[in-house]
C-alpha cells in the first residue's frame, strides 16, 4: 500500500514538476516562434482528447448509463487517444472531467440536461468502448459517435404507443385485473404515451409531462369503463351476473385497472440504476437520479389522485385473481413476457434484447407469485431472490452475446414488473385522501419491495462482475488491458 501511494505522490510531483517548467518556458517565448506553436498544439490536442471524452460522457448519460459506466468508459477512451491519466465525477445531471497529457491538463465541467433511456444507444457505445485499441485517434473517434448519435429509435411513434400498452395490459393481468379491465387500461395507456411521445419530442419539463399524461391516461380509463359498463346496463338481453369473473374481474365497476394504466409512467430504468449508483458508493449521482424518480413518480400519483377524487374511484387492486391454476400460470407466463418485451421496446432496446429480457421475466416472474401466494416465502423476500436470478441470468445472456448487451440492458426491463406501482400510486392517493395509516402501511411495503430489487440486482453484479466486488478493478478496467491482447482482432464493427 506504501509503494502505491509513493508511485501516485511520485507521478503527481512529475505533473507539477513538467507544468511549471512548460510555463516558465512560455514565458520567455516569441509569441510567433516555433516553440509558441508546438505549444499551442499541445494544448489544441490536449482540447481535444478533452472534448471527445466529454462527448462520450454525455452521450452515456443521456442514454441512462450509471455513474459507475461513464467514469469508466470515459477513462478507456482517454487512455485510448493518449492521455496518461483521466479522472471524472458523475453525477445525475453533470459531467466534471479531468485529463491529464503532454505534461499538463484540462478540467472540463459540463452540465447534462437531456435525461432519457435509449438501451440500444447505450449498448452500441458500451460496445463501441469494449473494443477500444491504443492509439486511436480523436477523430476517428468522432466519426463513429456521429454514427451512433445518427441511429434512428429502434420503433417508430406507433409500435412504441403499442407496446405501453400491451405492456399495461397484461400489468393490469398481474395485477388482478379482468379481461375488459385488461383492455381499457391497453387503451388508456396507448393514449398516455402518445401524449408522452410529443411531449418528449418537444422538450417540454418532465414533471409537467409525467402529471400530465397521468390525467389523460386515467381519465381515458374511467371514461371507457363508464362508457363500457353504461353499455352493458343498456343492453337488457345480457345477464351480467351470469358473465364469467375472467371477463369482468373481481372488483365491482371495472375499477381496478386504473393505476395500471398509467404504470407506462413508472421510471424504472433510473429507479434501478440510481439504487446501482448508491452500491456503487456513487452517493451524489445515486441521490439525485433517485430524487428525479421521486418527482416524476409523485407528479403521476398527484395526477391520478385529482382524477380518483373527482370521480370517487377506487385505486385498490383486487383481492384475488380472475382465474384458478393452472390457467393463472399460464397467463401469468405469457403476460410476463408481453409485458417485459413492452417495457423493453420503451426503453429503446433491440429486439433481441427484448425478447431475452422477456424470456427472463416469463419464467421467474410467476414462480415468485406462486410462491407468495402459498406462503412459501415473504413478499420481499421472493422479489429480492427474483431480482438475483434476474442478475444472473443477464450476467449470461450478455456472455453468449459476447457482451453486445450490457446487463443493465437485460436486467432492468426483466425487472421492472416487480416494482409495486400499484401499491405506491394507491399510496400517494390514500395519503391525499386524508388515510393516512393505509398509506403509510403501503409506503413502507413498497420501500421494502424497492429495496429487495436493489439488493437482489448488487449481489446479482458483485457475483459476476470484479469491478463490484473491488475498488482496484475500476483502476483495471481504465488501462485498456483487453484491447491491447486483443490487438487488430478487436476492430469496432458498427451493425
Amino acid at each position: 500500500m506504501r509503494q502505491h501511494n509513493l508511485s501516485s505522490d511520485e507521478k503527481t510531483s512529475k505533473h507539477l514538476e513538467i507544468t511549471r517548467l512548460k510555463t516558465e518556458h512560455h514565458e520567455h517565448l516569441n509569441p510567433h516562434g516555433a516553440d509558441h506553436e508546438r505549444l499551442r498544439e499541445v494544448r489544441d490536442r490536449l482540447a481535444a482528447q478533452s472534448q471527445v471524452t466529454m462527448r462520450l460522457g454525455h452521450m452515456l448519460l443521456e442514454s441512462g448509463a450509471s455513474s459507475y459506466r461513464v467514469k469508466v468508459s470515459m477513462a478507456r477512451l482517454g487512455r485510448a487517444v493518449g492521455a496518461e491519466e483521466h479522472h471524472s465525477q458523475v453525477t445525475f445531471g453533470e459531467i466534471s472531467s479531468t485529463v491529464y497529457a503532454h505534461g499538463t491538463f484540462r478540467t472540463e465541467v459540463s452540465e447534462q440536461r437531456v435525461f432519457g433511456t435509449n438501451a440500444a444507444k447505450l449498448d452500441r457505445l458500451r460496445h463501441f468502448v469494449q473494443h477500444l485499441k491504443p492509439g486511436v485517434t480523436v477523430e476517428d473517434v468522432n466519426k463513429i459517435l456521429d454514427r451512433i448519435q445518427g441511429f434512428a429509435p429502434e420503433y417508430g411513434t406507433t409500435a412504441n404507443m403499442l407496446a405501453s400498452g400491451f405492456a399495461c395490459a397484461c400489468f393490469c393481468f398481474l395485477n388482478r385485473g379482468g379481461l375488459i379491465e385488461c383492455l381499457i387500461a391497453g387503451i388508456a395507456a396507448t393514449i398516455g404515451q402518445a401524449l408522452r411521445k410529443q411531449m418528449l419530442v418537444r422538450h417540454m419539463n418532465h414533471f409537467g409531462v409525467w402529471m400530465m399524461c397521468g390525467l389523460v391516461a386515467a381519465t381515458a380509463y374511467i371514461g371507457l369503463a363508464v362508457g363500457f359498463q353504461a353499455t352493458l346496463d343498456s343492453m337488457h338481453a345480457i345477464n351480467q351476473s351470469a358473465l364469467p369473473v375472467w371477463f369482468t374481474g373481481t372488483a365491482a365497476g371495472y375499477h381496478a385497472g386504473i393505476i395500471s394504466a398509467v404504470l407506462f409512467l413508472v421510471p424504472g430504468f433510473p429507479l434501478l440504476t440510481g439504487m446501482l449508483d448508491l452500491v456503487r458508493t456513487d452517493i451524489s449521482a445515486g441521490i439525485s437520479r433517485l430524487t428525479y424518480v421521486l418527482m416524476l413518480v409523485i407528479s403521476a400519483g398527484a395526477a391520478v389522485w385529482l382524477v380518483s377524487l373527482t370521480f370517487n374511484w377506487a385505486v385498490d387492486p383486487p383481492k384475488s385473481p380472475p382465474v384458478g391454476d393452472p390457467w393463472l400460470f399460464l397467463i401469468r407466463m405469457a403476460s410476463s413476457f408481453i409485458a417485459a418485451f413492452g417495457f423493453a421496446m420503451l426503453f429503446n432496446a433491440e429486439k433481441k434484447l427484448c425478447f431475452w429480457a422477456a424470456l427472463v421475466c416469463a419464467i421467474v416472474n410467476p414462480i415468485r407469485f406462486w410462491v407468495v401466494e402459498n406462503d412459501l416465502f415473504l413478499w420481499q423476500f421472493a422479489v429480492g431472490v427474483e431480482a438475483l436470478l434476474i442478475g444472473l441470468a443477464a450476467d449470461v445472456i450478455s456472455r453468449i452475446s459476447g457482451f453486445r448487451y450490457s446487463r443493465v440492458s437485460l436486467s432492468v426491463p426483466a425487472a421492472v414488473l416487480m416494482i409495486p406501482g400499484v401499491p405506491l400510486y394507491a399510496a400517494l392517493t390514500h395519503m391525499n385522501q386524508g388515510d393516512y395509516t393505509q398509506a403509510i402501511n403501503s409506503l413502507v411495503e413498497v420501500l421494502l419491495v424497492i429495496l429487495a430489487i436493489g439488493i437482489g440486482l448488487a449481489i446479482a453484479r458483485m457475483i459476476t462482475d470484479p469491478g463490484w466486488r473491488t475498488e482496484a478493478a475500476l483502476a483495471k478496467a481504465t488501462r485498456l488491458a483487453e484491447a491491447e491482447r486483443a490487438g487488430a482482432a478487436s476492430e469496432f464493427v458498427m451493425r
